[in-house]
């Protein structure tokens, strides 16, 4: 970087009693080199829409507010954006700050403009809060959330003049906060997606805030040999110039750069661990840029011809080029200077993809010298330079946008909290890992969780930009073993796990205490702990909660403990005495005294049973929740025919097995030939038997799907369904069976 032009960056003075004009009279220039003549006026538009919006706003550095947008517009232009991407920067804070609804920007600029601007404000919103732990987190949030990179663009150059007018600012630890932020997310985004110029502004920005004495030491330095550009850097240009016309080099360009303050106190720091900037030998450095590969190559013998080169300097980037695209030549040489000297030998579109990489994709380039891309780049890089390569022949933006529209990580959704901290999930997670994501007491006390607004069950699958709060309920964990059929992160499950295995065992001891009292009255023996209970006068309370967690761990049973305590009481009773059918006979009202169902396999939920269908014992049974309790039926009952599959619960009399349920479905899908494969594979993910699948053609482009199935836990047919409107969002529910 220009040690002049680095000076009069940080040298920014405030845009005051000047017209805003004169800025937007810059962007128009720059833009008609190579925009079509009739977008021009259209950025005149989107000023004087702007300029109107803020006219009463005014920055901590007493310049107008229009002047930023039009600030950050100006480093935009580097890169020669689209009108579009013009357009969002100059209006992008207008929704925010002065409350412009999205459809106004529709109406006046069109969809394109208004979506990129909404895309604005949702970014705004990601702000690092000192956590480094988060930080991998919000980067990707940033990445991903600009689901158009023209966002990430725009947000940049935004960022670029807020670090230089940072000074004015008057309170020291934000100047601090939001150049460590800088720092931390926007220099490595930067990096990431190769804006070397935006790179040097961020990080040098920041840098001077953060450590300014060391910013100021490097400076003065940098500016006391190079300051000056007669003393090395234009001696060298003419040099070089001279050198390789005398040796019939044609048609091409000498360029010079001094390591930035941020480079050089990285290096010292990392590479050399000294203060002394003298030892740092890359300090100047000069590029040739030429039209060919074979020119480069030719470049390179005629420079060490006339310097002697350092052999272990000598980088071919070009036949090996680096993971992200870039590609050159480096060699540094004696002879030049009194210090080794780096230059850099590249064609014009290495220049392109070194300067601005994935920009330089949506620029107008002058060159049409085609860029050669590695192929050891990462999957969403290369898909995204497959999209931008066919840009400048794609009439249709529209398609352009869909083909852009890719998730930087695809395996994984972005979520906030209502206070806007990001929660990162893997795909098919549901809201229930997210508040297990949140923490685990949030999990194992999960009530509900409302999303964007809306209340939606353990099993919602939730997208990303979805805004989730959890409601819990208070002092009471509400966990069971069926909440790990709706779980997906390995965290959560773990925790359900070591809850489920004991983490709360007063729980889980309480509850099998009940279930003793049950057996104990079955018998006709006195209930634990009550006037002549013989089992706490032989065990102590330590005892019988060891023998209760033994029962629970199925290595021993209430029946070998009562028989234990009660040798000669059970002895002296007839065992077909105490059988299920001597009790058949009874009403249900007096059963409910003698009888039990588990419900989800817990005995203590508070249930009634349904007066039209009056479940008798031994019918198969199945709970649906209503907003009275839960209700027992049976599952020929016409009261679950028309309800949701996420109402009902699995039930089963004391003493039987736990149930599974035969369903059977017909759906109604789009005709699409992939569409019953992908639905199998979604069976096949969560672990689904298919008993049996049939499928045909209808009118309209349609088809009905029916398939059987076993579960047994009903309500997580429902997290099936959910799974596959994900799949394809035309899917209906004709009909439904449960058996």
């Amino acid at each position: 970087m220009d040690v002049k032009k680095l000076e009069k960056f940080f040298g920014y003075k405030p845009f005051i009693d000047q017209d805003p004009q004169i800025i937007l009279d810059k962007i128009i220039q720059k833009a008609k080199k190579y925009l079509p003549e009739d977008q021009i006026p259209l950025i005149q538009k989107a000023y004087a829409y702007a300029a109107e919006k803020h006219k009463w706003q005014v920055r901590l550095s007493w310049e107008l507010y229009i002047v930023h947008p039009l600030r950050a517009t100006i480093f935009l232009m580097e890169i020669k954006p689209d009108l579009e991407t013009i357009q969002t920067c100059i209006l992008h804070d207008v929704m925010e700050d002065c409350d412009v609804p999205e459809r106004e920007i529709e109406k006046e600029f069109g969809a394109e403009v208004a979506e990129l601007c909404e895309w604005m404000v949702k970014v705004s919103k990601i702000k690092y809060k000192g956590e480094d732990r988060h930080l991998e987190t919000l980067k990707k949030t940033f990445l991903a959330m600009a689901r158009d990179l023209r966002v990430i663009f725009v947000k940049l150059a935004d960022r670029i003049h807020n670090i230089q007018t940072l000074y004015y600012h008057p309170n020291p630890s934000k100047r601090q906060k939001i150049a460590q932020e800088t720092m931390k997310i926007y220099v490595p985004i930067a990096r990431r997606l190769w804006l070397y110029h935006y790179q040097l502004y961020l990080e040098n920005g920041s840098f001077k805030v953060l450590e300014e004495d060391a910013f100021n030491g490097i400076f003065a330095y940098l500016k006391k040999y190079f300051g000056e550009w007669e003393k090395y850097t234009e001696r060298g240009i003419k040099m070089l110039t001279g050198m390789l016309q005398k040796e019939w080099i044609e048609n091409f360009e000498v360029k010079w750069r001094i390591k930035s303050p941020y480079r050089v106190f990285e290096k010292l720091q990392n590479r050399y661990k000294t203060t002394d900037i003298s030892t740092v030998m890359d300090l100047l450095a000069y590029r040739v840029i030429i039209n060919t590969v074979s020119d480069c190559y030719m470049v390179l013998w005629v420079i060490h011809k006339y310097y002697t080169p350092l052999i272990k300097k000598i980088k071919d980037y070009i036949a090996v080029p680096k993971f992200n695209g870039y590609q050159s030549i480096h060699t540094t040489v004696l002879g030049m200077f009194r210090f080794p000297t780096e230059i850099q030998i590249r064609t014009y579109g290495m220049e392109d993809v070194a300067e601005y990489w994935v920009a330089a994709h949506f620029a107008y380039t002058e060159h049409n010298t085609p860029v050669r891309v590695s192929q050891q780049q990462s999957d969403w890089i290369k898909k995204l330079q497959d999209i931008v390569a066919n840009y400048k022949t794609l009439d249709d933006k529209e398609q352009f946008k869909k083909d852009l529209n890719i998730e930087i990580l695809e395996k994984h959704m972005f979520l906030y909290t209502p206070q806007w901290d990001v929660i990162e999930l893997p795909i098919w997670s549901t809201v229930l890992d997210f508040a297990f994501a949140v923490h685990s007491n949030i999990g194992l006390s999960f009530k509900n969780a409302i999303v964007n607004g809306n209340i939606k069950p353990i099993s919602y699958i939730p997208e990303t930009w979805d805004v989730i709060k959890i409601n819990t309920f208070k002092n009471k964990f509400s966990a069971n073993k069926h909440w790990l059929e709706f779980l997906h992160t390995a965290g959560a499950k773990n925790n359900m796990t070591k809850f489920l295995k004991g983490q709360q065992k007063e729980q889980l001891v309480t509850q099998a205490l009940h279930e003793l009292n049950k057996y104990l009255k079955m018998f006709g023996l006195p209930l634990l702990y009550s006037s002549g209970d013989k089992i706490s006068k032989q065990y102590s309370k330590e005892e019988i909660e060891k023998k209760l967690i033994a029962i629970l761990d199925k290595k021993e049973t209430y029946l070998q403990l009562i028989k234990f305590v009660y040798p000669k009481e059970i002895a002296a009773k007839k065992e077909n005495e105490y059988t299920w059918p001597k009790i058949v006979g009874k009403d249900l009202k007096d059963l409910k005294e003698t009888l039990w169902v588990l419900v989800d396999g817990d005995s203590l939920i508070n249930y009634y049973f349904c007066h039209d269908c009056k479940p008798k014992l031994w019918e198969k049974i199945i709970a649906r929740t209503w907003r009275d309790g839960i209700r027992i039926h049976n599952v020929s009952c016409r009261g679950i025919k028309a309800i949701t599959f996420d109402k009902l619960l699995e039930a089963h009399w004391l003493g039987e097995e736990g149930n599974v349920y035969n369903v059977w479905i017909e759906l109604k899908i789009s005709s699409k030939p992939w569409n019953l494969i992908g639905m199998m594979k979604i069976l096949t993910e969560l672990h689904i038997p298919v008993l049996q699948v049939t499928m045909r053609n209808i009118d309209d482009g349609m088809s009905l799907v029916a398939f059987e199935t076993e579960f047994s836990n009903p309500g997580k047919i429902a997290f099936l369904l959910n799974s596959l409107k994900k799949y394809d969002d035309s899917l209906k529910v004709v009909k439904k069976k449960i058996s």
